[in-house]
């Protein structure tokens, strides 16, 4: 058992439809508040979770099948193996909580050969990985143990079967024969002795079973690859079945196609010089096969950090991935890879997730494009998630990253002034609290050739609330109760802010676009987790108290002050100013307490 009733994740919305229910367990779909720790393509926080009642059988003696296989998926962690996020277990249900995804068993119908071969080969992985690395065997390869992430990528599951090999035999296989796949299993499999190779016939069968209503000619070397199966992973004899990193050998899983998808997988391992060959080569390479196969496969691959921040990626391959297709072109200007259509199913979502991501290199690589991608995006996106990003790195330590961010923000304001009412912003611009951003060094300097202006009756602002950003050339304030910091004053003299500054001075008055500004990310930072965790990956982190902020343990601060001796005169007609609360040591260092006396 892996947990408890208290280990239910907090912000839990299971929906009330199941989305498939077989013998052992049923499939829910689900949402986490907590969406920042969860991979989803929906950029929503969604998750899967299993509930599992108690089954007989002597298999399940010490648990029930979820139970086993929540603890194989613990257990053997793999980047093909569905991901375990947590477990815990509720009366007589046991419930496991997941990644996003969906059974192959709903998603094959409309997967495209090449998608399937990809796929087979990321199952065949998660097979060689549990076999030769881990020592164990899966015993139930078919389609119903294999689901589709958020991302279009083929994972292995239902591990509830998967023992050591040390512990598979014939009777282990009898006990387990009543809930696998009838056909994957060997007809003569109880009489062997050698029952290693379970998993390599039932792979044979997988193959035969997703290719049932494709032609040989879908996927390069698919007839070879269905004879092979045939004639050695379904041999009769299991000795003469080959072992599973020897069938990743096969020409099927090494044409073109699949060796982009493999090369851009172990990215880190390839050498410098074969990168750089890569990725100037490897645009002209995808537009041989469909567009939407592609956009499937490898727009996540293509926008992964390790290549977005690869040199000859940013150089041949980023920028027409970041654009989409435009049949009206300009005088010199490129097209982009993907059509508007595509683009806006299989890219704009990870553009959302890229500006969540909290690293300042993959976020000036987004700033550069911003302008290509800008329209694809509805208001909602814009205002909800954008724009909030957009603020958060405006208070960063990089100047060129600040810089970088008005100018995309003098893009982005026009677009939502239509649809947010200046005069409704005035009642919210004081409940929106972000960290401020750190001074740059020099920062104290007094050496500023800028005029501010402050009210002599308040108490400088906290430094969570969001200073106006002003111009030198125009200097305008918004509030008159409002101050402009030391340190954004330096930085808005500095010479790398001169373009950004000019351009929000044409675009954008800023009496109304900065309350804009603070609408939007109001009615969106309600709902989000801990402030402090949304900061970019360099900026530092303001440890400074707030000022503004109420102590309540301040009553609790225990006061030693100077003990307080009261000199009376010795004139009897000085009036008696003793009190109880004040007192005299004895002269003679009488320790024997306080005594009767409280002069």
């Amino acid at each position: 058992m892996m947990g408890n009733e208290n280990s239910q994740l907090s912000g839990l919305k299971i929906d009330d439809k199941a989305i498939e229910i077989t013998d052992l367990w049923s499939h829910y779909q689900a949402t986490i508040n907590d969406s920042c720790r969860y991979f989803s393509l929906k950029n929503d926080g969604s998750v899967s979770v299993f509930k599992g009642e108690v089954v007989l059988g002597p298999l399940w003696a010490t648990g029930t099948p979820l139970a086993k296989c929540s603890n194989n998926l613990l257990k053997f962690r793999h980047p093909c193996i569905v991901r375990y996020l947590s477990s815990w277990q509720q009366r007589s249900t046991f419930h496991l909580v997941t990644e996003y995804v969906q059974p192959l068993s709903h998603m094959l119908a409309a997967q495209t050969p090449l998608q399937i071969c990809i796929g087979l080969n990321n199952i065949l992985r998660a097979l060689v990985f549990l076999h030769e690395q881990a020592g164990v065997s899966h015993n139930n390869v078919s389609v119903s143990s294999i689901y589709v992430s958020g991302d279009s990528q083929w994972k292995l599951g239902g591990l509830q079967y998967l023992c050591k090999f040390s512990d598979l035999n014939p009777t282990y296989l009898k006990h387990a024969r009543i809930h696998r796949y009838d056909k994957a299993v060997d007809p003569d499999e109880e009489s062997h002795e050698h029952t290693s190779k379970v998993d390599q016939y039932g792979f044979a069968v997988l193959v035969e079973d997703v290719f049932k209503d494709c032609k040989d000619d879908d996927v390069p070397y698919l007839q070879e690859f269905r004879k092979y199966c045939k004639n050695f992973l379904q041999n009769n004899d299991p000795t003469n079945r080959p072992i599973l990193s020897e069938i990743l050998k096969h020409n099927f899983f090494n044409h073109e196609f699949i060796t982009i998808y493999k090369f851009l997988n172990f990215l880190p391992l390839k050498k410098e010089e074969d990168k750089c060959q890569f990725f100037s080569n490897i645009l002209t390479n995808l537009k041989r096969y469909d567009e939407e196969t592609v956009a499937k496969q490898f727009s996540g691959l293509l926008l992964s950090r390790l290549t977005l921040l690869d040199s000859t990626a940013r150089k041949d391959v980023i920028p027409y991935i970041l654009k989409p297709k435009n049949e009206r072109l300009h005088n010199g200007e490129q097209t982009g890879f993907f059509s508007l259509n595509i683009f806006k199913e299989h890219v704009k979502p990870r553009l959302l997730q890229l500006f969540g991501v909290r690293d300042g290199q993959v976020r000036m690589l987004l700033l550069k494009h911003f302008t290509k991608f800008l329209h694809v995006f509805s208001h909602e996106e814009l205002s909800q998630h954008i724009l909030p990003e957009l603020l958060l790195g405006i208070k960063d330590i990089d100047d060129n990253l600040v810089a970088s961010t008005l100018v995309c923000l003098s893009e982005l304001v026009p677009i939502l002034e239509n649809i947010f009412d200046a005069t409704a912003i005035l009642t919210y611009e004081k409940t929106m609290t972000l960290n401020e951003r750190p001074s740059p060094v020099g920062g104290e300097s007094n050496d500023i050739d800028i005029i501010v202006e402050a009210s002599k009756n308040t108490v400088m602002n906290s430094e969570e609330e969001w200073d106006d950003w002003d111009n030198t050339k125009h200097k305008q304030f918004l509030h008159s109760d409002e101050h402009i910091s030391t340190s954004d004053s330096k930085l808005l003299v500095e010479n790398e802010f001169d373009d950004a500054n000019v351009m929000l001075a044409e675009k954008i008055e800023p009496s109304t676009s900065t309350l804009l500004l603070h609408k939007a990310a109001i009615e969106t930072k309600r709902n989000m987790v801990d402030i402090t965790e949304l900061d970019i990956k360099n900026q530092k982190v303001d440890c400074k108290k707030n000022a503004d902020e109420f102590d309540f343990f301040a009553d609790m601060t225990p006061i030693i002050e100077k003990q307080k001796v009261l000199s009376v005169a010795t004139s009897d007609n000085i009036q008696d100013i003793s009190s109880k609360l004040i007192f005299e040591p004895d002269e003679e260092g009488n320790d024997d307490g306080w005594g009767e006396s409280w002069s």
